[in-house]
């Protein structure tokens, strides 16, 4: 996930924090998350939505140590606006608006920031299959969306399917490609629900890595070792990316657009695009420097999407 104030960071994990445990709250920053979501919304029983309202009010109040965002309540549930107005103090960075189902619901959100005068961007959760079909419709309807996600528990009860199936990973690739389409960033992958089960958490954080996703949400400080892990770049893939564009310097050279490099694989121009998709991350995760970067492939490709939308900064 990206930073939705134009610098190119990367959250490998976003940490929710149920908004009605102000103790929660305040370790929360002292853990290892790259971002901290508080959240109004499922974790959150009904009786203390009001309560927890206030607290997250109260931390937003002031800059917080980390990027903050707030999940608030559907706008089906009469909650949204009133969570939006309560949580739009200066630590907010953006909220994440649950169980979206149509632009319209986006577009009011956009109007009650902007009415408020709150630069805070908009993540849109999908959590069910009307959504999931109105996906690019949804990444497009507001120039403040900046990530879409997915809700998969809800998504799992309106689609009557299991965690692991191929109905869930057709679910999980359209709201990549939606994103990706939409010049968004890669989602950040939906929580594990089991913060013990640390082997089922690698297993499938591998598997969504594999599907596209950038990063990781989680619901336990423990979950965030192992997440990190998987969604860090490897110093051997840093190693052949650097390599490749080496390669590819030479080969302008010698006028070639396809070239070998010295480990005998061919690279052309997606090889490319792929290489510069690595050493972006790597450098936005502070892992190399924009100096290590070879001078004539330095950061000139639209086609890296895990960083910078199509236009630019996200």
């Amino acid at each position: 996930m990206t930073d939705d104030h134009g610098k190119h960071r990367v959250f490998r994990s976003c940490l929710y924090v149920p908004g009605h445990h102000p103790d929660r709250i305040v370790r929360a920053y002292d853990t290892e998350a790259d971002a901290v979501i508080l959240d109004l919304e499922d974790a959150v029983p009904a009786p203390r939505k009001p309560e927890a309202r206030e607290i997250v009010a109260e931390a937003m109040a002031t800059p917080a140590a980390k990027p903050t965002y707030v999940r608030v309540n559907p706008m089906s549930s009469g909650l949204c606006e009133d969570d939006i107005r309560a949580v739009a103090g200066p630590a907010l960075a953006g909220v994440r608006v649950a169980k979206v189902d149509s632009p319209a619901d986006v577009l009011r959100v956009a109007e009650v920031l902007r009415e408020l005068g709150h630069p805070a961007k908009i993540h849109v959760l999908i959590e069910s299959a009307v959504a999931l079909e109105h996906a690019f419709a949804l990444a497009t309807a507001s120039p403040e969306v900046t990530m879409l996600g997915l809700g998969e528990s809800d998504l799992r009860v309106d689609l009557s399917t299991t965690a692991e199936g191929p109905t869930m990973d057709t679910s999980r690739a359209r709201v990549i490609v939606a994103a990706r389409a939409a010049g968004l960033p890669n989602p950040c992958q939906s929580v594990y629900a089991e913060p013990r089960d640390l082997r089922g958490l690698l297993v499938t954080s591998k598997h969504g890595r594999r599907l596209g996703f950038l990063g990781r949400m989680a619901i336990h400080p423990a979950q965030i070792p192992v997440i990190h892990d998987v969604y860090t770049p490897t110093t051997n893939e840093i190693d052949d990316a650097l390599e490749i564009c080496a390669a590819v310097n030479l080969a302008a050279l010698e006028s070639r657009s396809i070239t070998i490099t010295s480990q005998g694989k061919m690279v052309g121009p997606p090889v490319l695009a792929r290489a510069k998709q690595v050493l972006e991350l790597a450098t936005a995760l502070n892992l190399i420097t924009d100096a290590a970067w070879p001078v004539e492939q330095a950061r000139t490709s639209e086609s890296v999407g895990y960083i910078r939308n199509k236009g630019g900064s996200s």
